[in-house]
C-alpha cells in the first residue's frame, strides 16, 4: 500500500474524536470509557470480521487493553500481530515503543522518532496523544504532559489531549481537576462517549443525581452502546436499588460482552434483589470458570439455600459454612444460616447465628429486632428485652409497634414474677411503654388496652 492510500485509510480510522472506524466504533468507545476489560472481549469477539484494513486498529486496542490490564505478554503479541498486518502504521509501533521505554529508553525512543517521521503524522493530534500515553505508562509525567501540551498546539479544537489529561488527574486523585478536563472534551467533541462515562464514574459517589443524568445522556445518544449499562447498573447497585440495577446490569449481560467477573456481580445483584431463579444459572456459569472462587461459591450457597426449603436448604448454607473457616466468613454467611434455621424452628442454633452476624457487622443492628421477635414466639421475654435495649442503644427511630411488643415483653416477664415489689416495677415499665403507644397512635385502641391490663394487675380492686 503506498503512503497516499495508507494516509486514506488512517483518516478513515481515526476520524473524529470518538467517531472510529464502524466495526471497531464500540470497542474504541469501551476503552475510551475506561472499560477495558469489557473493550478486550469485544475486539477479542469480533476480531474474525473485521476487514483486513482495519484489523491493525483493532491489535492496537487490544494490546492497549492489555497494558491496562497487566498483561503485558499478551499487550505484545497483539502489537506485534497488528505491525505484521501493516508495518507503516504507526500506533502498533507506539505500542511496542511504550513496553521497551523502561527497560530500553534509547530504543524506544529510536521507534518514536521514526514513526514522526511517517508522511502526514508528525503533527497529528492522536500521535501525539498516543505517545504522551506510551510516556505516562512509562512514569515519565513531565515527557506525557509535553506531547499532550503538542498535541492541543496542532490542532486547537481536538478533545483528545483533555481525555487523556483528565484521565492522568484521576490516576492522581485530583477529581475536580479531572472532571474539569472530561468537560472540556465535551466542549469541543459532545458526542464523545468516553467523557460522559468517566464523569459518570466520578460522579458515582458525591453526585449520584449528576452520574445518572451523563449516563441517561449516553443512553439516549446511542442506545445500543452496552457500557452505558454496566454503568447504570453499579449506580443503582450502589444506592441499593438492586431492582434497577438488575434491569440494567441484565442488560448490559446480554449484549454479550461480559467475563466471569461481570457475572459474578450480577448474580450478586440477583441475589439482592431476591431473583432466585433468574440467579441460579448465571452463578452456576461462573462457577464453571472458576470452581475455587471463595465469592462465587458463597453466593451459590445463598441461591440454593433460597430455592430449596427445609433441611435441603439448611444443607447448601452449611456445606459452605463448613469448608470456610470462620475467620474468612461475613456477616451474611451467618446471617444467611440464622434465616434458614429460624425457618425450620431451629431458634436457639438461629440466634447463635445472629449473634455471629452481629460481630462482624456491629452496623447490622436491625437484626436484634430480628432476634427479639423470635425470643418472643419462644417465650423469652427477659432476652427479648435485653436485645431490644440494644437496638435502641444506636438507633431513635422506634417504631411504635416495636415498642408496644417491648412493654408486651415486660408484662409477660411481671406475669411470671412471684415477687411483688420486682413485679410492680416490671408493670410500671410497661404501663409507661403502652402510655407512649397510645400518644403516638392514639387513633387506635392497642395501646390504652395494653395500659388497662397493666394497670389491673397492680392495681386488682
Amino acid at each position: 500500500m503506498d503512503s497516499i492510500k495508507l494516509i486514506g485509510c488512517i483518516g478513515l480510522l481515526f476520524a473524529g474524536l470518538c467517531g472510529k472506524a464502524a466495526d471497531n466504533k464500540e470497542g474504541i468507545e469501551l476503552y475510551q470509557s475506561g472499560m477495558y476489560d469489557v473493550s478486550k472481549i469485544y475486539f477479542l469477539k469480533n476480531l474474525e470480521t473485521i476487514v483486513p484494513e482495519q484489523k491493525m486498529e483493532a491489535y492496537y486496542y487490544l494490546g492497549e487493553n492489555y497494558v491496562m490490564l497487566g498483561q503485558i505478554d499478551s499487550a505484545r503479541i497483539y502489537f506485534e500481530k497488528g505491525m505484521e498486518i501493516q508495518p507503516e502504521y504507526p500506533y502498533n509501533r507506539i505500542g511496542i515503543g511504550m513496553l521497551k521505554l523502561k527497560e530500553a529508553e534509547e530504543e524506544a525512543e529510536d521507534i518514536f522518532k521514526e514513526v514522526l517521521k511517517t508522511k502526514g503524522y508528525k503533527k497529528d493530534v492522536r500521535l501525539q496523544v498516543a505517545l504522551a500515553r506510551a510516556y505516562y505508562y512509562a512514569g515519565n509525567r513531565e515527557k506525557a504532559m509535553e506531547y499532550i501540551q503538542q498535541a492541543k498546539e496542532y490542532d486547537a479544537e481536538s478533545g483528545l489531549p483533555y481525555l487523556l489529561e483528565g484521565d492522568i488527574l484521576t490516576k492522581e486523585g485530583r477529581i475536580g481537576e479531572a472532571c474539569a478536563k472530561y468537560d472540556m472534551v465535551l466542549y469541543f467533541s459532545p458526542d464523545c462517549i468516553g467523557a460522559y462515562l468517566k464523569l459518570a464514574r466520578l460522579y458515582m459517589t458525591a453526585n449520584s443525581s449528576l452520574s445518572k443524568e451523563n449516563l441517561n445522556h449516553v443512553k439516549e445518544m446511542a442506545p445500543d452502546f452496552c457500557g452505558t449499562y454496566g454503568l447504570l447498573g453499579e449506580l443503582y447497585e450502589m444506592s441499593g436499588d438492586y431492582s434497577n440495577a438488575a434491569k440494567y446490569y441484565g442488560e448490559f449481560i446480554r449484549c454479550g460482552y461480559s467475563d466471569s467477573g461481570h457475572r459474578l456481580r450480577y448474580a450478586g445483584i440477583l441475589y439482592f434483589n431476591k431473583q432466585y431463579e433468574e440467579m441460579f444459572p448465571v452463578i452456576n456459569s461462573v462457577l464453571k470458570e472458576l470452581p475455587d472462587n471463595k465469592v462465587a461459591k458463597r453466593l451459590y450457597a445463598y441461591c440454593l439455600s433460597k430455592l430449596e426449603t427445609g433441611t435441603n436448604g439448611i444443607d447448601a448454607i452449611r456445606h459452605f459454612m463448613e469448608t470456610t473457616s470462620e475467620n474468612e466468613c461475613i456477616a451474611q454467611d451467618f446471617l444467611c444460616y440464622a434465616e434458614q434455621l429460624a425457618s425450620v424452628e431451629r431458634y436457639d442454633d438461629a440466634l447463635s447465628y445472629y449473634e455471629k452476624a452481629l460481630l462482624k457487622d456491629e452496623t447490622k443492628r436491625e437484626l436484634y429486632r430480628e432476634m427479639m421477635d423470635i425470643c418472643i414466639k419462644t417465650r423469652q421475654p427477659d432476652r427479648a428485652i435485653r436485645y431490644y435495649r440494644k437496638y435502641t442503644e444506636t438507633t431513635d427511630n422506634c417504631e411504635p409497634g416495636d415498642v408496644l411488643r417491648l412493654g408486651k415483653c415486660f408484662y409477660d416477664v411481671a406475669c411470671r414474677d412471684s415477687v411483688a415489689e420486682s413485679r410492680n416495677r416490671e408493670l410500671m415499665v410497661a404501663d409507661s411503654l403502652f402510655h407512649i403507644v397510645s400518644e403516638e397512635v392514639p387513633q387506635s385502641y392497642v395501646g390504652y388496652f395494653w395500659r388497662a391490663r397493666a394497670n389491673s394487675m397492680l392495681d386488682p380492686e
